[in-house]
């Protein structure tokens, strides 16, 4: 019986400790975003309008002199017009820790190896009358 029951109590606290891990509130959200937008850093892109996409869990990994630590962090993730942010928030320090952004591209029109126009394989390139402007030839 007592087996059982300390074997019941582990799993509850496994459980407990991952679904903690996942859920976070409204208000730990709210912060996040509060010490996002205080940033000077993140304010510094925002000088247009912005949009808040997510907030959200994630790991953040840095490497300093051989030793690498992760650290599992709110992200509040921010469109602002031409660029993407991924601002990593420590909620207990009250202070962003890590900005990443990717800016937004247009994609490049690749126009098709054969245009019209253009020479046909075997044949001879045709050719496009140019009209004259009139007035100019005294």
């Amino acid at each position: 019986m007592t087996e059982r029951l300390f074997v019941t109590g582990v799993i509850i606290l496994i459980f407990a400790t991952l679904v903690s891990g996942c859920v976070e509130t409204e208000d730990e959200k709210a912060e996040a975003v509060r010490i996002a937008l205080e940033n000077t850093t993140v304010r510094e892109y925002l000088s247009g309008e912005y949009e808040i996409q997510d907030v959200y869990y994630g790991t953040l990994t840095s490497a300093s002199g051989g030793v690498e630590r992760s650290e599992r962090l709110p992200v509040v993730t921010i469109d602002a017009g031409d660029v993407r942010l991924w601002v990593f928030v420590d909620l207990e320090k009250e202070a962003v820790v890590a900005v990443a952004k990717n800016y937004k591209r247009t994609p490049a029109i690749v126009l098709p190896a054969t245009q019209p126009g253009s020479t046909p394989p075997g044949g001879e390139a045709p050719t496009v009358p140019v009209p004259t402007p009139t007035g100019t030839h005294r």
